[in-house]
C-alpha cells in the first residue's frame, strides 16, 4: 500500500513543504519547496496576517502539486508558537475486587480520570493537544506501555502519560488559513520539537536520554527524552532574532544588516579562540553602515560578544527550566541526559556547540536531518529538521493505521471462514 503525504513547516520567514509517497519500507519525495517572505505574517510564533499566510500556503501547495502531479487536499502541520507545553501526569485506581483481571473498562476509567484532573487546571484558552501513554504500573511494578495490562491480575493500576497542551486561538487561526488555501489539516498536530527530534536523533539516543533544542527565528522549541520516552515538551517565545536586535541596538544598524553580521562573523566560541591566540577576532575590522549613512568599524570580537551573552542567557533559561521540571519528577538531568542536540536555523551559529557544552556540562552535537531516503544534500541542514521530522512522524501514523486495517481485514477473513 502507498499513500501521499504532504507536510508543511510554517516558520516566521519561510514556509517549507514536502510531498511524498509513503510505502512500507520507503519514503519517496515527489515535491519539495521553500517560500521565503519578508512580510510580517507571523510574529512571536502567532499568525497576525491570515490572508498573507493563506496566500503563502496557496503558492507553496501549487508548487508541490506541479512537482508531484498529485492532488493535495490534506496536510500535516507542526505546532509551536511559544505556548506549547507538555508534562507527565499519573493516576492510580484500585482494582475491585482485589486480584481480579484488569479489563478495558479499567483502562478507560484511568484515562478519563487523568483527563478530568488535568482539564480544570488549564487556563481558559488552553486545551489538550496530545496524550502519549508512558507506562502502566500494576501493584507498584512497571509494565512497558507496549504491553497491555488487560488480562493481568492486580490490586492497583497506575498509568503515566505525557500530556501536551496549547492555546486554542492560534490553532484556530492556523486552521482558518489552511481552509482559505483549500486545504484540510490532519488530526495529529505534532509539536515542532518532536518533529525536529525525529529527524536528528535515533532510538538509541532517546533511550540513553537526550535533550533536543530547535532554535528558530522567534521561537525555541525543546523536547527531553528519558529512557526512550518523551518526558518534557516546551516552546518559548524567543529565538535567534534576539541576537539581531541586540546587534542592531549596540551598533545602531538595521535589523537586516545585524542578521547578516551575525551569520557571517559571530563566533559563539570567541573566548576559546582568544585563548588559542587567534588574533583575527581582535584585529579584523568589519565595516558597518548606519541608516544615516555613517560608516564605522567593529571587530569580530565585538560582534561575537553581543551574540555570546544573549545566546548564553537564552540557553541558561532553557537549561534551568529543564532541570527544574525534571527534578520535580525526581530525575537527575546530569545522570539521565547523555547529550544535547541543537537544531533549527540557530544551530548554524559558529561555535554554538562549545557554548552549549559550557552551560549544560553535557556532550553537544548539531542535529542534521539524514534519515530520509535519497535526501538531497542541500536539505541536510539543521533548519530543515522540523520539516523532515514532520514527514517521518506522519508516515509512522500512516503505517500504524495500515497495520490496524490489515489486522481488522485478517480478523474479518477468519470470522468469515470459521465454522459457526
Amino acid at each position: 500500500m502507498e499513500k501521499v503525504i504532504t507536510v508543511i513547516d510554517i516558520g516566521t520567514t519561510k514556509f517549507f513543504g514536502i510531498t511524498s509517497i509513503v510505502e512500507e519500507n520507503n519514503i519517496e519525495i515527489k515535491g519539495i519547496d521553500i517560500k521565503q517572505t519578508d512580510e510580517d505574517w507571523i510574529k512571536g510564533g502567532r499568525i497576525v496576517d491570515i490572508e498573507g499566510v493563506a496566500g503563502g500556503l496557496i503558492d507553496l501547495i501549487d508548487s508541490l502539486r506541479k512537482q508531484s502531479k498529485e492532488r493535495i487536499e490534506w496536510v500535516t502541520v507542526g505546532i509551536g508558537g511559544g505556548h506549547v507545553k507538555g508534562e507527565i501526569y499519573s493516576k492510580k485506581i484500585e482494582i475491585i475486587p482485589n486480584g481480579r483481571e484488569i479489563n478495558k473498562t479499567d483502562i478507560q476509567i484511568i484515562e478519563r480520570e487523568i483527563k478530568n484532573s488535568v482539564i480544570p487546571t488549564l487556563e481558559n484558552n488552553r486545551d489538550i493537544i496530545f496524550i502519549i501513554p508512558q507506562e502502566y504500573i500494576i501493584d507498584n511494578n512497571p509494565i512497558p506501555i507496549e504491553k497491555s495490562p488487560i488480562g493481568m491480575h492486580g490490586n492497583t493500576l497506575e498509568m503515566k502519560v505525557h500530556i501536551v497542551t496549547g492555546e486554542i486561538n492560534p490553532i484556530k487561526d492556523m486552521y482558518k488559513c489552511a481552509n482559505m488555501a483549500g486545504l484540510k489539516i490532519e488530526p495529529n498536530l505534532f509539536p515542532y520539537s518532536w518533529a525536529a527530534a525525529e529527524a536528528v536523533v535515533n532510538e538509541e539516543e532517546k533511550k540513553l536520554g537526550c535533550l533536543v533544542i530547535d532554535i528558530g527565528k522567534n521561537i525555541t522549541d525543546y523536547v527531553c527524552y528519558i529512557d526512550g520516552k518523551i518526558t518534557l515538551t516546551g516552546s518559548l517565545n524567543f529565538g535567534s532574532s534576539l541576537l539581531d536586535a541586540d546587534l542592531s541596538y549596540m551598533f545602531h544598524i538595521s535589523l537586516d544588516f545585524a542578521e547578516e553580521l551575525k551569520k557571517k562573523y559571530a563566533k559563539c566560541n570567541f573566548r576559546k579562540l582568544a585563548d588559542e591566540r587567534n588574533e583575527e577576532i581582535k584585529t579584523k575590522k568589519i565595516e558597518i553602515y548606519t541608516p544615516s549613512g555613517k560608516i564605522d568599524k567593529v571587530s569580530i570580537e565585538d560582534i561575537s560578544k553581543v551574540v555570546y551573552f544573549r545566546l548564553k542567557e537564552m540557553l541558561e533559561i532553557i537549561w534551568n527550566l529543564v532541570q527544574k521540571n525534571l527534578m520535580k519528577l525526581r530525575i537527575n538531568p546530569l545522570v539521565k541526559i547523555s547529550e544535547v542536540v541543537i537544531t533549527g536555523g540557530g544551530a548554524k551559529l559558529e561555535g554554538i556547540e562549545v557554548l552549549t557544552e559550557e552551560i549544560f556540562q553535557l556532550p553537544v552535537k548539531i542535529g542534521i536531518p539524514q534519515k530520509i531516503f535519497n535526501l538531497d544534500k542541500n536539505y541536510q541542514k539543521p533548519e530543515f529538521a522540523a520539516g523532515f521530522g514532520l514527514l517521518l512522524l506522519a508516515s509512522k501514523v500512516v503505517k500504524k493505521e495500515e497495520k490496524g486495517l490489515i489486522r481488522r481485514f485478517k480478523k474479518w477473513i477468519l470470522d468469515l471462514f470459521s465454522p459457526s
